[in-house]
């Protein structure tokens, strides 16, 4: 095998990642505002934009850092690096396929659910289930990842109770209000989700580069900031509107009030999760947040079926981006003269 192959490959597998990514996931960072018509979707879609810009370029790399260190042994790999490019190339080859069959199918899963699942693969494969370090796996990756939405559902519910209570008929001052609060919200979310996804594909080359130097280092550096901020948001602009009708229109009727407090609670969680540098998904906290704005003020109208495909996704992508990729890998093993 001719790793320098799979080392290069892979490079440009984690930015196409990223890119699939912004257009998979990101559009559900602002669905609420565009489907409720709070504010023009142009300005949305301009907003969401450079915040993912600035946010991925401005809010550092823990993110990066905690998806590699909480998921694998690091030791192991240091002292038997040969396969890790190839690894890694069925590892994003894999999250890359799952996400596409469910953008496909309009169904909001998770990008960071299937690179999780995407790395096991190929790295257990390899090293065995030893390779996988359970405590940081199961407090900084799938604790963060499984209660977020959990925890976007309660703050949804609450919130709307809130506002409900507080505002009560909204009039057009008011509606003003929250136009002026969504904006101040969209430009927050897409900033810390914007980082924290793009991160993930950042932690990945920055272990594909450490492994591939010698080094010990794990550093990302500012050039792969630079890019993977313009690969991300570019993916909004091209794909988002497609996930963002699925959101808008499958999961409930959202009005000015509703999208204010899905985007509140949403806020609130992403930018927690950000600045503890835990990954989280976007996608699953946005949606969960509907779901409980939907359950506070009207629960026959909610989309409980959506919710049950979205559980299942939310079950099933792990499991189904590991077995990819670990079929990846394996052909990988078979024609390995090919790169």
């Amino acid at each position: 095998m001719i790793r320098i192959g799979f080392f290069s490959v892979s490079i440009l597998l984690i930015f196409l990642f990223i890119f699939i990514t912004g257009f998979h996931d990101e559009g559900n960072l602002i669905a609420t505002i565009v489907a409720s018509r709070s504010l023009n979707a142009f300005l949305i879609f301009f907003l969401a934009f450079f915040s993912q810009f600035f946010g991925t370029v401005l809010l550092g790399t823990k993110v990066a850092e905690s998806t590699v260190y909480g998921l694998f042994q690091m030791e192991l790999i240091r002292r038997d690096p040969g396969n890790v490019s190839g690894m890694i190339c069925a590892a994003v080859l894999g999250a890359i396929l799952w996400n596409l069959i469910t953008w496909f199918g309009s169904i909001p899963s998770s990008s960071s659910h299937a690179v999780v699942g995407g790395l096991m693969g190929p790295f257990v494969m390899e090293f065995g289930f030893s390779i996988i370090n359970l405590k940081g796996m199961l407090v900084s990756i799938l604790l963060p990842l499984f209660t977020s939405p959990v925890i976007g559902f309660f703050f949804g519910f609450l919130i709307f109770k809130l506002n409900e209570a507080i505002f009560g008929q909204q009039s057009i001052r008011v509606k003003k209000l929250f136009q002026g609060m969504q904006i101040s919200t969209c430009v927050l979310i897409n900033a810390f989700q914007g980082s924290n996804d793009a991160q993930k594909g950042m932690g990945i080359l920055a272990l594909l580069v450490m492994v591939g130097s010698g080094s010990s280092d794990f550093r990302v550096s500012q050039t792969v900031v630079f890019l993977s901020a313009a690969t991300i948001s570019f993916g909004l602009l091209l794909g988002g509107m497609k996930m963002i009708r699925s959101v808008g229109s499958k999961i409930f009727n959202v009005k000015s009030l509703h999208s204010m407090s899905a985007q509140v609670s949403s806020l609130l969680v992403v930018a927690a999760a950000s600045l503890l540098g835990v990954p989280v998904s976007g996608t699953q906290i946005v949606n969960s947040s509907i779901f409980g704005v939907g359950a506070a003020d009207r629960p026959n109208a909610v989309g409980w079926l959506y919710a049950r495909d979205m559980l299942t996704a939310w079950l099933v992508t792990i499991p189904a981006s590991f077995l990819i990729s670990s079929a990846f890998y394996w052909i990988f093993q078979r024609i390995g003269g090919v790169f």
